[in-house]
């Protein structure tokens, strides 16, 4: 179930966490929901223990809760988090934890290893900031994201470039983390694989509108993350496109304080990310590699002088597919066939119906010889097959006999891109796309046997695989095993794999990695591959790739396109900086005056909560004033960032007292500065942590400084740190001496009083 707007939380998940509310005792409920802001609880509800009445406790409280309000749902899921917590500390038993995360997933949140929730309403900051404070929440307005959608629809860009919608994807998103909206899947990569390439029911812009991936409404990171990508020259390699696009993207954002500007470069072309015009525009930027440099912006940030003109998108696929009726007579060809060889013509058409220009590929001779016919019968079937794949060249209509078929007409093929091939980001999209489409014709157990430069066509700006005529078909499913016996030459010289020429029948997918192997020599060298001959380039990091692939013995090779994939991405893709080392630049580039290093490790640190050196070695290291501005200024992540602070510390060591001092010491200096700029949020989960450390480490050290803080505590941040001492009573007990003095706000002594009832007071300091 995903979420809905009105409804951020399903019923469903609500009633799990009543369910679990049963196991607890009244006290408990009230002390958790209390510590969380919501109503108070009569002291008469507190007597009471029996499961229905705390059940019905607890429904009383969730009725208070607005699920359609994002500040509501936030809290109450902290509140359900403490809820589990309770259960895994107190070792309840049955099925419960698995129960409750699998709803959860349902709703789109995530219950981590340390009983937090993350995604869904948690991801978006819980509140507005009040009037003159930081800003918080989106800055790019529906208005703005609405053009940029709206614009790609009409110019019909294919928002994943020359990559497969599911491999653009992965370099965003984790979608095995991700839920399906498809009750039969519980990944969101199932879900896309089954409406995208198996049911073809989704439309071609779904990206937009859905909720999983926060385009049209949420972080204006991911926004200008996602925009980012689509112009990475990993994933479009046409460079007019790309500076139209980056164009049509900086003037929308341009209005909401935004731009998209070079970050790096890769084989000589401009990485982007998206920046603050206020940083853009000051005087010094910091680059990638830790220099000041004079800031340039990209020109394109300015409003262009004149309109761009947009490349008419190719709509032929589904008028024709829809008119399609088998009849020769609706198209015609040009006079002369385009160059193409083999045994058929393809001919540059018109579908005389919608007046599209398509390509018609029509057998030779009258009659055909049957050899011809089941070639191409062969090709219309394998069509029909991937029919839906990106990556595919579709059939659009076809003669009942198989003596001619229709295809959209490309653009042009890989063997005359050649010099764009020779650069790595250009090379990656096309082999990319090639196993793509071969790792779904190979798990139906069709081969190609083909693959060669002028089979590979480029159409709507993606690279399709096309001329299936001698593909092998499935085991079990040959028409004439005759026609591939010892001796009969198979597929193009070069390119062809060595064992087609002794069983092509036997071939494997193989015989396929072997061809792409040659095709990447190919295209790295300029050279045209002799028969047998692997085509390994001298140097580069394509080298191991082609030998590998090239091996004469196919048991030698990748055994799966998956396989090959996994080379070039070792081979080919610099693996990126580990957090810490990426952390230790960000650091040195604070200690020289950076004012966005800060802001940058504070990302870092809320993207890696599970980097137990990160934090302990290096975070917990670091003056908390240096960090505070930025965490103040990012609540949400700094919330991440506090709380993991709080997890990590003794999970990769044995804790000992001078870290479990410097933990507390570094939370409560945060606290401080959380408490002065009213993020009442950040200062409890600041407290939580603190708290919890020095009940079970009873520190003297920090006691002292949390004693004399406590004292200078009023209004909403005096009523936060109540809470959060309520909630650990064996901390609160630590600072009995102060129970009794007039100098404390009245809500912490009561919650000081409460922890030490029974025992000694100390005098009034």
């Amino acid at each position: 179930m995903s979420i809905r707007h009105e409804d951020l939380v399903s019923p469903a998940t609500r009633s799990t966490f009543r369910m679990l509310a049963t196991n607890l005792t009244v006290r408990t409920i009230a002390e958790v929901w209390q510590s969380h802001n919501f109503a108070p609880v009569p002291d008469d509800e507190l007597r009471y223990t029996d499961t229905s009445v705390r059940r019905t406790t607890f429904e009383s409280y969730a009725a208070a809760v607005d699920w359609s309000d994002r500040s509501h749902v936030s809290r109450a899921l902290r509140v359900f988090e403490d809820i589990i917590r309770s259960g895994k500390r107190e070792g309840w038993s049955g099925s419960w934890l698995d129960e409750v995360t699998a709803k959860l997933e349902r709703d789109g949140l995530i219950l981590d290893g340390h009983g937090r929730i993350t995604g869904g309403p948690m991801a978006a900051p819980p509140r507005e900031a009040p009037a003159g404070s930081r800003a918080q929440g989106p800055r790019i307005t529906e208005v703005t994201r609405r053009r940029i959608f709206d614009l790609l629809r009409r110019r019909g860009t294919a928002w994943s470039g020359g990559l497969d919608e599911i491999a653009f994807l992965l370099r965003l998103y984790n979608l095995q983390a991700l839920p399906s909206t498809d009750s039969r899947f519980t990944t969101a990569e199932r879900d896309i694989v089954q409406h995208r390439y198996n049911n073809q029911d989704w439309e071609d812009d779904w990206i937009y509108d859905d909720a999983r991936f926060v385009l049209a409404q949420g972080p204006d990171e991911a926004l200008l993350r996602f925009l980012a990508e689509m112009i990475h020259p990993a994933v479009r390699t046409d460079t007019t496109e790309v500076q139209q696009l980056l164009a049509a993207f900086n003037e929308a954002l341009a209005r909401d304080g935004y731009a998209l500007i070079q970050r790096a470069t890769i084989s000589g072309f401009p990485v982007y990310e998206g920046r603050r015009l206020q940083d853009i525009g000051s005087e010094h930027l910091q680059t990638p590699q830790g220099e000041i440099q004079p800031s340039r912006l990209v020109s394109a940030v300015r409003e262009p002088t004149a309109p761009t003109p947009e490349r008419p998108p190719l709509r032929v696929t589904a008028p024709v597919r829809e008119l399609a009726r088998g009849e020769r007579k609706d198209y015609a060809c040009d006079r002369f066939p385009i160059p193409h060889g083999g045994q058929a013509d393809v001919f540059r058409a018109t579908h005389k119906a919608t007046g599209a220009t398509v390509a018609l590929k029509q057998l030779r001779g009258r009659p055909p010889a049957q050899r011809q016919i089941a070639r191409m019968r062969r090709e219309i079937v394998v069509g029909r097959h991937l029919d839906g794949h990106p990556h595919a060249m579709p059939v659009l209509d076809a003669d009942p006999n198989h003596r001619w078929f229709v295809m959209p007409y490309a653009e042009t093929t890989a063997e005359h891109c050649r010099p764009e091939l020779s650069e790595l980001p250009g090379l990656r999209a096309l082999v990319d796309a090639l196993c793509s489409v071969l790792t779904s014709a190979h798990q139906s157990g069709w081969i190609h046997r083909d693959i060669k430069p002028a089979n590979i066509l480029r159409l709507d700006g993606r690279w399709v695989l096309a001329d299936w005529g001698i593909a092998r078909r499935p085991r079990g499913q040959t028409t004439d095993p005759q026609r591939t016996r010892v001796g009969v030459r198979f597929g193009t010289d070069g390119f062809a794999a060595p064992e087609l020429a002794q069983d092509a029948h036997a071939a494997t997918q193989a015989a396929d990695i072997y061809s792409i192997g040659q095709l990447i020599g190919w295209a790295v060298t300029g050279d045209m591959p002799q028969i047998n001959l692997p085509l390994v380039p001298k140097t580069g990091p394509w080298r191991t790739v082609v030998r590998a692939a090239t091996q004469r013995d196919p048991a030698h090779r990748p055994a799966t396109v998956q396989e090959l994939q996994q080379l070039i991405v070792h081979e080919t893709e610099t693996p990126p900086q580990p957090p810490l080392l990426q952390a230790e630049e960000l650091i040195k580039s604070i200690g020289a005056g950076s004012s966005v290093a800060a802001h940058e490790l504070v990302a870092l640190a809320a993207a890696h909560t599970d980097d137990a050196p990160l934090y302990c070695d290096l975070l917990l290291k670091l003056p908390p004033a240096s960090l505070a501005p930025a965490l103040l200024a990012a609540p949400s992540q700094a919330a991440e960032v506090v709380r993991a602070m709080a997890t990590l510390v003794g999970t990769h060591r044995p804790p000992e007292r001078g870290e479990v001092d410097a933990v507390i010491m570094w939370l409560m200096n945060i606290a401080q500065e959380a408490a002065e700029a009213g993020e009442l949020d950040l200062l409890e989960e600041c407290c939580n942590g603190a708290f919890e450390w020095d009940a079970d480490w009873d520190q003297w050290i920090p006691q002292r400084h949390i004693a004399d803080w406590l004292l200078t505590l009023t209004g909403d941040s005096a009523s936060s740190v109540a809470a959060a001492l309520r909630r650990h009573p064996a901390c609160a007990a630590h600072f009995s001496h102060l129970g009794g003095t007039f100098r404390i706000d009245h809500r912490i002594q009561a919650a000081i009083g409460v922890a030490t009832e029974g025992q000694p007071q100390n005098p009034a300091v």
